[in-house]
């Protein structure tokens, strides 16, 4: 009977994966190595400087946006509904149309830790919300890697601290396809490593936390919390605050994702929040200057 059972059970795992994809491996690769890198496919990619840290690499926005909008939306999006949950197929395009968005440029880079994956995974469960096949690839991904298990009918993390984060690769302009060049990769990839330095490096953390609360104005923090409120951030969530915060003021050299006229503040008074930022001696070993390209 044992026999029976488990031969059913690889049959069905088999079937899955015809079904949806196996999971990519991972292949090792420094920041360069990962920025530098076009292959036509998705690949994921291990931080070699932080292997707590994996890189989804799309080819194309609206591949990661099927994979990753819905998993965004839940995470950090959570406004208006009464209780966290998975919004359907057809509350997430009512979303997208509300917001003048597609599939495409609802973000163009994603970052959530394994943890609040399972979560993720385990809502929609809950609610009986249908995974679509390229959110099945993530969890495959996660339970093949051992971040995550399957126990008594729920998915429990392995690795909870674990991060993930996803960039699209180049691309030429299309229909529903807007184009990204290889320094929009390198400003995507930087911000979205910005967010893995934070949910990883408690030293780090905590030096953002500081600087949010003894080096910011209360002005320039609600000058923060209307330009990340624009973007339908739950701007109500400190952490997610501060972390986007970091990200957008010190590691997004991108003037189309953020700048002074976007923040509502003076070019003088931009340049003197990071001068303050780098002056503190973060702990970080990621470039507090940008050298785009490299």
């Amino acid at each position: 009977m044992t026999i029976v059972r488990f031969g059913l059970l690889i049959l069905a795992t088999a079937v899955a994966l015809v079904a949806h994809g196996a999971a990519p491996q991972p292949a090792v690769g420094d920041f360069s190595q990962i920025v530098g890198s076009r292959t036509g496919k998705l690949t994921v990619w291990r931080y070699a400087d932080n292997p707590s840290i994996f890189v989804f690499d799309f080819p194309g926005l609206a591949y990661q946006g099927r994979s990753f909008n819905r998993i965004t939306q839940f995470t950090e999006q959570q406004i208006t509904e009464p209780y966290p949950r998975v919004l359907n197929e057809q509350e997430m395009a009512a979303r997208l149309a509300a917001a003048r968005r597609s599939e495409s440029d609802f973000a163009f880079g994603h970052d959530v830790m394994v943890h609040e994956l399972v979560q993720f995974f385990n809502f929609a469960q809950r609610d009986k919300i249908p995974l679509n096949q390229e959110e099945l690839v993530i969890r495959d991904f996660l339970t093949a890697q051992g971040m995550m298990r399957e126990w008594r009918g729920f998915w429990q993390a392995v690795q909870p601290n674990n991060v993930i984060l996803s960039i699209p690769q180049t691309q030429e302009k299309s229909a529903g396809e807007p184009l990204i060049n290889s320094t929009a990769r390198y400003a995507i990839l930087l911000h979205e490593m910005a967010h893995g330095e934070y949910y990883t490096n408690p030293y780090y953390t905590q030096y953002c936390q500081r600087f949010w609360a003894e080096s910011l104005s209360d002005a320039q923090r609600e000058a923060f919390k209307t330009f990340l409120g624009k973007y339908n951030y739950a701007i109500g969530l400190d952490a997610l605050l501060i972390n986007e915060t970091q990200a957008y003021l010190m590691f997004t050299p991108d003037p189309a994702s953020f700048s002074a006229r976007k923040l509502g503040v003076a070019d003088e008074e931009l340049e003197a929040m990071r001068d303050a930022f780098r002056k503190g001696k973060p702990p970080t070993k990621l470039p507090l200057r940008w050298n785009i390209g490299e």
